[in-house]
């Protein structure tokens, strides 16, 4: 619906998040997530990486996701652009995370929910037999479960949306 994004608040996050499954050293990742003027969103960021440190920072097979994925709403005319930022491979498959750093709204399951749906559907042609997870960085959860009422639910909020922007 728009020709450009906006601002990526946690982009910083994302980008340490990469570099640290790279190999980056603790003061590369402190001049990642420092490299913004803005006092709160450096606060928020580090308080999310140091949450994903403790949740998966050690995991064994930890690995960047650099793929990105198309999400086409209402005959393609709202896309959701989808880019988790890390995986974990296991012997039991390939898990494939989103990192919600907002402390509000809170991320509960309903939201989960979402997020999980919108990465199985932007990457269902490219790899589908992935298992999707949203990782809260503020409370440490993770979710992977889709309610079955949540295809409906985005389909209904995507057509509000595209009304609302066709009425301006």
């Amino acid at each position: 619906m728009q020709q450009s994004g906006g601002y990526d608040f946690y982009r910083l996050l994302s980008e340490a998040i990469k570099a640290k499954i790279r190999g980056a050293t603790d003061d590369e990742i402190r001049f990642i997530l420092g490299g913004t003027s803005n006092p709160s969103e450096e606060s928020y960021n580090k308080a999310a990486y140091d949450m994903f440190m403790s949740k998966y920072g050690k995991k064994r097979g930890l690995t960047d996701f650099d793929k990105k994925g198309r999400v086409k709403l209402c005959d393609g005319e709202l896309v959701i652009v989808v880019s988790p930022q890390f995986a974990i491979e296991a012997s039991s498959g390939f898990s494939v995370f989103n990192v919600w750093a907002a402390q509000n709204p809170k991320l509960d399951r309903a939201r989960a929910s979402v997020g999980v749906y919108l990465m199985q559907q932007a990457f269902r042609k490219t790899a589908p037999n992935y298992d999707y997870k949203m990782f809260d960085a503020v409370d440490g959860k993770t979710y992977s479960a889709v309610n079955n009422t949540i295809p409906q639910a985005i389909h209904n909020v995507a057509r509000t949306v595209i009304g609302l922007a066709k009425s301006t």
